[in-house]
């Protein structure tokens, strides 16, 4: 099996996997997403500080929305979104993202290894309260053992502080770095990883 058909492998079982059992913590639930999503979804996708962070334009209408929220559900592509969902308000506060990155087809070390890109995006209006570590906390520890992956990856806008401070808290480090093209605006990132528990490639 080539790189690109193992990715979509793994791609395919993690999401199975997260939809067969929706990780909940105690403030929150981790879930696919469903029609009803879509004015929580438009709500966070529109603010402007939150997409410029996840280098995407703000979504400008209800309707650009649903056809994002259509492109979620379509599992024919390889990426695979879940809902954050707020349990005390029952709304949908955010998404986490499994996908791969292209660059690390050509990393050596991590090549043989098995492994997933995490993005995740919360609603602004829920920044600084501690709800994605939370849930990257509960997360990390289902992919590593049910998942059986070697390696956890998100990367991160050099400009971008409380994303370096949240990857840094839980264990990441930096694997290398690159550059994120946007509105024709070359942006530095950071390209952090975390290795499941007694690996580390780079002392093998």
């Amino acid at each position: 099996m080539d790189g690109n058909g193992k990715n979509e492998s793994v791609l395919r079982e993690l999401s199975a996997l997260l939809k067969s059992e929706p990780i909940e913590t105690e403030r929150l639930l981790l879930r696919p997403f469903q029609r009803s999503d879509l004015e929580d979804l438009y709500e966070y996708l529109s603010q402007k500080e939150q997409q410029r962070l996840a280098g995407n334009p703000p979504v400008d209408s209800l309707d650009d929305a649903r056809e994002l929220l259509d492109w979620i559900l379509d599992a024919s592509h390889p990426t695979r979104s879940f809902a954050v969902v707020l349990k005390e308000e029952n709304k949908v506060i955010g998404n986490l993202s499994l996908g791969f990155y292209p660059f690390l087809e050509e990393d050596r070390v991590l090549q043989a290894l098995r492994g997933v890109s995490l993005s995740y995006v919360l609603n602004e209006n829920y920044w600084r309260q501690g709800l994605m570590t939370e849930l990257l906390r509960a997360v990390y520890p289902i992919l590593f053992e049910k998942g059986r992956l070697d390696y956890v990856q998100s990367g991160y806008f050099a400009f971008n502080t409380a994303s370096a401070a949240l990857q840094r808290k839980l264990g990441m480090r930096v694997w290398t770095h690159g550059v994120f093209e946007c509105g024709g605006e070359h942006i530095d990132t950071v390209e952090m990883i975390l290795f499941r528990p007694g690996l580390d490639p780079r002392k093998d």
